[in-house]
């Protein structure tokens, strides 16, 4: 039996597969999970409000992972102190990773490396 919760997630990823996935492995866990395919739909779905993480992918097409991050830091996107965001990749923790994190990003995750029993504890790690 999985834990319910009703907590809002946001994930923003360009890789239509990966979005795929993790909804089914975020609905089954109880997640409300909604998805963006690149940063301006993310933005756009951040600026709604109402997210308890935001899942953001660093490097997509028409506006990347830290493209995000810094309009929301011009900004002082409410979301921005209000819900964590935590990068995903597939390069490795590098100088993008530390700049997401200069950025206000909460965590990083290893896309490569997340299993879907570690994506569900590193959410539960990010949403206490």
């Amino acid at each position: 039996m999985t834990e319910k919760s009703s907590k809002k997630v946001l994930l923003v990823d360009d890789d239509e597969s990966l979005r795929q996935m993790y909804t089914l492995i975020l609905n089954k866990a109880g997640y409300d999970l909604t998805t963006a395919d690149d940063g301006i739909e993310g933005i756009a779905k951040i600026r709604e409000g109402g997210w308890d993480l935001i899942l953001l992918d660093l490097m997509m097409p028409n506006l990347d992972g830290i493209g995000v991050l810094k309009a929301f830091q011009e900004e002082k996107g409410k979301c921005q102190t209000a819900c964590p965001i935590v990068v995903l990749s597939n390069a490795g923790y590098n100088t993008v990773a530390k700049e997401a994190e200069t950025l206000g990003a909460k965590g990083f995750l290893m896309k490569a490396d997340l299993l879907p029993k570690d994506l569900i504890e590193a959410l539960k790690k990010y949403l206490a």
